[in-house]
């Protein structure tokens, strides 16, 4: 009896580690992109990519540049098949539209 309780208990664990391990969101670690910032405010990147902006003091700076094509370095989060990036620096490549 001892024995099959034990391996009861040792599927649950094993099932319930898994789902915490999928629910977590995806980190993609630093990465840099270059794109340019659309007009609701997310990053395009140069293959297609979008990305929110994460609502940080630099994320919020870079949101000012909309129109411009930028270079971004942060992290990347991916929560439900969206790419969210924690903006760490930037800079303006070229200015695109006013």
């Amino acid at each position: 009896m001892d024995k099959k309780f034990r391996c009861i208990a040792a599927g649950i664990i094993c099932v319930f580690s898994f789902i915490l391990i999928c629910s977590n969101p995806v980190s993609a670690g630093e990465i840099t992109i270059t794109g340019m910032i659309n007009d609701t405010y997310q990053i395009v990147a140069d293959n297609g990519t979008v990305y929110e902006v994460a609502d940080t003091d630099m994320g919020n700076d870079l949101l000012n540049n909309v129109g411009k094509t930028v270079e971004v370095m942060g992290e990347v989060v991916e929560e439900e098949g969206v790419k969210v990036i924690n903006v760490k620096s930037y800079k303006i490549l070229e200015k695109t539209e006013s």
